[in-house]
């Protein structure tokens, strides 16, 4: 396949879920605050631990979450979790707002489908990836076939 520029697709991130997300941090920092003006310095440290705990687990598996199209895969990144799909394993990849669990931070979401599996992703110009992945997906299958001919 001839090198094409590799191209980076942020995943979306709805409202409701970045609030979800930060929810629990904010709440253990508030109820720190809170054990602190209290007189309970101990206790508030331990909430502000706690915190910060959340917040780095919390990082550690969702950023960066993004999808870049290679010269010949899908790459799939959120946070520590990274993988690559080949194009000639990609059988389709159609919109979607499926609660299935993915490397997905909407629900404004493209499903790509393998013989083996569905990968959920959210990319924040999805018509566009759909657009670009599909096309880099035919140009691989196109260079497979006159490869074996």
């Amino acid at each position: 396949m001839k090198n094409t520029a590799p191209l980076v697709y942020p995943s979306a991130v709805d409202r409701w879920l970045l609030v979800l997300l930060l929810a629990p941090i904010f709440l253990s920092i508030a109820f720190a605050a809170y054990l602190f003006n209290e007189g309970r310095a101990d206790d508030a440290g331990t909430m502000t631990l706690m915190a910060a705990a959340i917040a780095a687990v919390t990082g550690v598996f969702t950023i960066p979450c993004r999808y870049t199209l290679l010269d010949d895969a899908l790459s799939i990144r959120c946070g520590l979790i990274c993988y690559q799909v080949a194009y000639t394993d990609i059988t389709e990849a159609v919109p979607s707002s499926t609660w299935t669990s993915g490397p997905a931070l909407s629900l404004k979401r493209v499903v790509v489908r393998t013989a083996k599996r569905e990968h959920i992703l959210s990319p924040e110009q999805r018509e566009r990836f759909i657009e670009e992945l599909l096309a880099r997906v035919a140009q691989s299958m196109d260079q497979r076939e006159s490869e074996t001919t």
